[in-house]
Order: structure tokens, then C-alpha cells, then sequence
């Protein structure tokens, strides 16, 4: 994530940052003529992507939206081999690298 969300652009990155009643995986947001620039990030280890599960990710977008904030990206982060056939376009897909679905089962690998 932190090459995607460098420092040195002004990114931070907070890992399970606790707002009223919900709580994402990670929020990454940097501050850009006074309007706050914010990805949310979910971390998923399944092997299919439900509906559920985008309805979370939609549910963090629309609570950490606001005046003076604009969503940049929804992330979800899972392991390579993930179906993610059902992922909308506007939700980028980040596979861990050290993680992998096999026969619908997740396995570690380095």
C-alpha cells in the first residue's frame, strides 16, 4: 500500500482507525488545498467476494464521505486467486502476495 500511498505525497495510512460504529481495515487519506483526499481498505481472507462484503466497503465510503472529503479509492485487499468476477469497476482489487486461494481453501506461501 505504501507504494501506492507514498509519504512523500503527503499520505498517511491508519491502520483499523475507529470512527462511531464502524471501523475499516485502513483508512489512507493526505490533506490537498484544505480538502481531505481519503481510500478505504478492506482486507478480506475468502476466496469469493459477496455481496456482504461490498456492502461494507460501499457502507465506510458513504460514512467517511462528506463536505471536504473526497473518496479516492475503495480497496479491497485478499488473496491472489480471489474470484473477484463480481467486483465493481469503481473497487480496485490488491492481492497479497503472501496468501493464495486453492481449491476455495486459503494457503500461505513466501
Amino acid at each position: 500500500m505504501r507504494a501506492e500511498f507514498p509519504a512523500y505525497k503527503g499520505w498517511e495510512i491508519y491502520r483499523k482507525d475507529r470512527w462511531v460504529g464502524y471501523e475499516p481495515d485502513f483508512t489512507v487519506e493526505r490533506k490537498v488545498r484544505g480538502k481531505i483526499q481519503r481510500a478505504i481498505v478492506e482486507v478480506k481472507a475468502t476466496c469469493n467476494i459477496s455481496q456482504a462484503i461490498l456492502n461494507q466497503l460501499n457502507s465506510y465510503t458513504k460514512k467517511l464521505s462528506g463536505r471536504g472529503v473526497e473518496i479516492v479509492e475503495k480497496i479491497l485487499a485478499v488473496p491472489a486467486g480471489t474470484d473477484t468476477s463480481n467486483v465493481p469497476d469503481d473497487v480496485k482489487i490488491m492481492f497479497l502476495k503472501s496468501f493464495k486461494c486453492e481449491d476455495n481453501k486459503i494457503v500461505w506461501y513466501e
